[in-house]
């Protein structure tokens, strides 16, 4: 018979770490494009946003870790303090990986506005 449980954990599971190595894919790319761009600008703003992305991919991980950690049966008192921590990192992650990334479209943003004046 099939743990339907365990089986949408390990689907769960999947989504997650492949959205995760998508976002870790996509902040290397951008970090390698920045030297193509003529402006120094642009170069640097696609270099702050990779660290954001590459941030929330972490917080994906941690996110997979913690369904993982929900389903594998630890102790009660054990489990949920586990559970509190990864969800405490996983949030630190989304919005500092957040934050970067808009502070950093931001500041390039103005950057250009400038040269334009």
């Amino acid at each position: 018979m099939i743990d339907t449980a365990r089986l949408l954990t390990i689907l769960i599971q999947a989504g997650s770490f492949i959205s995760a190595f998508a976002a870790i894919a996509a902040s290397v790319v951008m970090a390698s494009l920045t030297k193509k761009f003529g402006t120094g600008i642009l170069a640097s703003g696609f270099k702050t946003n990779s660290v954001g992305v590459l941030l929330i991919a972490l917080g994906i991980f941690v996110d997979a870790l913690q369904t993982y950690v929900q389903v594998g049966g630890y102790g009660h008192v054990v489990g949920d303090m586990i559970l509190s921590i990864l969800l405490m990192v996983k949030y630190i992650f989304f919005v500092v990986g957040t934050y970067v990334i808009v502070i950093g479209s931001k500041k390039t943003g103005d950057k250009l506005e400038g040269l334009m004046k």
